[in-house]
């Protein structure tokens, strides 16, 4: 037998940026990342302005974060199967110009009405980009344009106040212990969609068609079902937005949520949603929501102003996929 071993090889130099390209995707994966983004965020604000950290300073950024959680939410939702949408807070604006029109007359009928038309908005672009194999992007696109051009038409391209019925959802804009109502449905709402996740066979089968829709077709998986449900709930998601907009403002307007599609996209990715599908979670989601709201405090604190703001979400939203795809894979975004 002979004594001689086989020395382990040695490491060139070579190696350590692809070790450590690994670890920062082994970090970021676990969910890490999105944490410590929160804490950076916060701690330069506060530094600026201690009052941020105040009680009042806290309860207000809780408050502004639900509209923008929601459809952070209705965001993920189709991230999470590989794909995006453009179409959601203008649908979101178009359902908070009906619910402001209907409330006088229909009061709680008026949102499940609002509700219910969005989820079927969003169940026919999915069935349009899943049948006719037009991709999310191009389908979303065109149903921005067509929501924003419906919610123009039906208000009249003015705003709707809403002065009878809006006690129907009044409720809404008060605290329970301190903490805004609002906030507290969005953890509601976030919590329930977890627990359908993990105990639901749906959220086992949006992950597998995120990471491999191919593979999950294979395996049994009407992948095509699934994509028409995830646009479906992200649409309810986006009329749920509008209720609470509506119920925030007392009013509604066509262009009300276009200012937040890109802090929502932005949400996501720096939540530490993959882009390309898979990985991520309803709980990463939120951090996201909370660093964009921080983000949006702090550069209003600083000074911005609000026409450089879109610049940065959309900087950011570029360098966080730079840094975080994994090209491995070799998806995109269908």
């Amino acid at each position: 037998m002979s004594l001689l071993s086989k020395s382990p090889t040695p490491s060139t130099p070579s190696d350590e940026p692809i070790r450590s390209k690994r670890n920062l995707m082994w970090f970021h994966e676990r969910g890490f990342t999105p944490i410590i983004a929160l804490l950076v965020v916060v701690l330069a604000v506060t530094l600026y302005d201690p009052r941020f950290l105040s009680v009042n300073a806290v309860v207000s950024l809780l408050d502004q974060s639900a509209v923008l959680g929601l459809l952070a939410l209705a965001q993920a939702l189709v991230v999470f199967t590989g794909r995006i949408t453009l179409a959601n807070a203008a649908l979101a604006s178009f359902g908070g110009v009906c619910l402001a029109m209907l409330l006088p007359d229909y009061g709680w009928w008026s949102v499940l009405v609002v509700v219910g038309m969005t989820l079927i908005a969003g169940l026919l672009l999915g069935a349009v980009h899943v049948y006719a194999q037009v991709p999310s992007f191009v389908v979303t696109l065109g149903g921005m344009g067509i929501f924003a051009g419906l919610a123009l038409w039906v208000s009249g391209a003015d705003s709707v106040f809403v002065a009878e019925g809006y006690e129907t959802l009044e409720w809404m804009t008060y605290r329970l212990f301190g903490i805004p109502i609002s906030f507290i449905l969005l953890l509601v709402i976030a919590g329930a969609m977890m627990a359908a996740f993990g105990l639901l066979p749906l959220g086992r089968d949006i992950r597998a068609v995120g990471f491999n829709e191919r593979a999950a077709s294979f395996s049994g998986i009407r992948t095509g079902a699934v994509v028409i449900t995830v646009f479906a709930l992200s649409g309810a998601l986006s009329g749920l937005a509008a209720v609470f907009q509506v119920a925030e403002l007392q009013s509604a307007g066509a262009t009300t949520m276009d200012a937040l599609l890109l802090p929502s996209i932005a949400a996501v990715l720096l939540g530490g949603n993959a882009i390309s599908g898979g990985t991520g979670g309803i709980g990463r989601t939120l951090i996201g929501v909370l660093i964009i709201t921080v983000l949006r405090v702090g550069l209003d604190i600083v000074g911005i102003p609000s026409a450089w703001q879109p610049i940065i979400y959309g900087a950011l939203v570029i360098l966080t996929i730079a840094a975080t795809a994994d090209r491995a894979r070799g998806q995109t975004i269908a």
